[in-house]
């Protein structure tokens, strides 16, 4: 008899807890959880677009540079730019030497920037297996609290990918535009 009076007891101070614990949490209505989720949300597919936009416009480049390599290795030769070296130099041979040697200096670099972009790099993602019964059975207030707070880690971590991608993008643009402008001086010095 104890231990049934024990049990109903413990039981009664459980459902206490519970509902205390209710009563204190606020009224979903009356808070912008919601809105937070949706947000998160938002920026989360934002972030996975920005990489997939990267890695197409990195596409384009990579592209561009296997004509620009189709044209470099026809029209500027390593071996010419070697054997004006071992010439007594003017002032014109010293500049397509230059030219020469930095069409395949940038070209090389835009290929280390544009690899830099695509380059898979492991991003987080919502860690679906870890859900189960127990979350799934958790009041509303505190799970979407920890949801938002998953995402927003996930978010600022794509973000923080994100700008590095960028960063190397921008450079391989800059290094693009530096070898034709090599080119173009290479080749009008011919």
């Amino acid at each position: 008899m104890e231990e049934q009076n024990a049990t109903q007891s413990s039981e009664n101070i459980e459902q206490q807890s519970s509902a205390n614990a209710q009563q204190q949490m606020p009224n979903i209505d009356n808070i912008a959880i919601v809105e937070y989720l949706e947000i998160v949300r938002s920026e989360y597919e934002t972030e996975r677009n920005k990489k997939q936009s990267f890695e197409n416009r990195a596409g384009l480049i990579m592209a561009l540079l296997g004509a620009i390599c189709i044209f470099l290795f026809e029209k500027v030769k390593l071996q010419d730019i070697i054997s004006l070296m071992t010439t007594p130099l003017t002032f014109v041979e010293l500049a397509k030497i230059i030219s020469g040697l930095s069409v395949y200096v940038c070209f090389a670099f835009t290929m280390v920037m544009i690899v830099l972009t695509i380059i898979v790099k492991q991003h987080n993602n919502f860690e679906v297996r870890n859900i189960d019964e127990t979350l799934l059975g958790e009041l509303r207030v505190p799970a979407l609290c920890r949801i938002i707070l998953t995402y927003k880690n996930i978010i600022i971590q794509h973000r923080e990918l994100n700008e590095k991608r960028a960063a190397a993008f921008r450079k391989s643009l800059y290094g693009i535009c530096a070898t034709l402008v090599s080119i173009i001086i290479y080749i009008s010095l011919m």
